[in-house]
Parts: C-alpha cells; sequence; structure tokens
C-alpha cells in the first residue's frame, strides 16, 4: 500500500487496557490541556510507547479497551497524540460513549488478523478494514455518530445543529411539523 492519508499503521496493544493505562490519574490533576498529558500517554503500562507514534497510527486492542473510570482526559490523551481511529472486540462502556462524544472513533472489531505495524485502509463508513492479506468486516457506525467524529464531538455537533435550525428559522423555513 502506498503511503497517502488514507493508509493507517496499525500500534498494537496487548490485554485490558484501563483509562489508568491510557492516562495516570495524577495527570487529570496536574494538566488541564490534553497536550500537556499527551507524552504520558501509556506511561505506565507500555514505556516508551508514546514515543514510538506517528501520525495516521491507529490504536488496536486485543481485548477490552477502555475499562475503569469514566475520566474523559483518556480519550483527549489519545486524540491529542493525533490518533482518531481505535479498534478493539470490546470498549468499557463509558469510554466508548466519551470517543463518540469527544470525536475519537471507538470501532468494535475482531482485531487477531490486525499485527503491529502492518498498514491498513480504512472505510469506516462501509465496516471494512483492509490489510495487504485480509478484508476485516465489522458494523459501521451510524451516519450521526460519523458525523458527530466530523464535526469535532458532540459539542460542535449540537451547536452547528442549532445554528442550521436558527438559519432556517430566519429563512422562513421550519422543520417542525
Amino acid at each position: 500500500m502506498s503511503k497517502n492519508e488514507d493508509v493507517f499503521r496499525v500500534r498494537r496493544l496487548e490485554g485490558n487496557i484501563s483509562t489508568d493505562d491510557i492516562i495516570p490519574a495524577r495527570y487529570k490533576h496536574m494538566y488541564t490541556e490534553p497536550k500537556e498529558m499527551a507524552p504520558h500517554l501509556f506511561e505506565n503500562r507500555f514505556p516508551g510507547f508514546k514515543e514510538t507514534i506517528i501520525t495516521n497510527d491507529v490504536l488496536v486492542c486485543d481485548q477490552i479497551f477502555g475499562i475503569g473510570s469514566s475520566r474523559e482526559q483518556a480519550v483527549t490523551t489519545i486524540l491529542a497524540c493525533g490518533i482518531k481511529y481505535v479498534f478493539s472486540p470490546s470498549f468499557g462502556r463509558i469510554f466508548f460513549r466519551n470517543s463518540w462524544n469527544l470525536g475519537l472513533h471507538a470501532i468494535e472489531v475482531d482485531t487477531s488478523r490486525l499485527a503491529d505495524l502492518a498498514e491498513i485502509k480504512l472505510e469506516i463508513t462501509k465496516g471494512k478494514i483492509y490489510t495487504k492479506k485480509n478484508e476485516i468486516t465489522f458494523h459501521p457506525p451510524t451516519i450521526q455518530m460519523t458525523e458527530i467524529v466530523r464535526a469535532g464531538g458532540i459539542i460542535p455537533f449540537t451547536i452547528n445543529k442549532i445554528m442550521e435550525k436558527k438559519g432556517d428559522i430566519l429563512r422562513g423555513h421550519s422543520n417542525e411539523k
């Protein structure tokens, strides 16, 4: 596969990954900006891992990703590292919801055929991951979930919807019946 913006590199993580593994709790109180927390991604669980991440990397877990506390900082730290996709067979429910609300694709999929450092191509809306050897399918996110991520999270998405509705009302159009 050639290098372009549609090609991603797999960064595989083994075992159950907690939100404490993603960003240790002490940094939640030490910093308020995700970019300040980013250097500490996986600091205790996988020392040195953060330094190996490059643009267009995707995180791939082989068990449950994001179990534990409900801290949003786990998601914002991942995003601050430039990661836009996490693939795992299962997610902690609160982490999963926080991911979509904050603009991170959290995709439940069998990750057994995604090797560390492999190049993949994604068709998120079609529910497909392509490797050099495999086509892996998953249930694609809903259109609304994709729009939320595209907008940068649930708050910008909601603001956009309000502004669209306000514009419709000002132009004399209303979707209300």
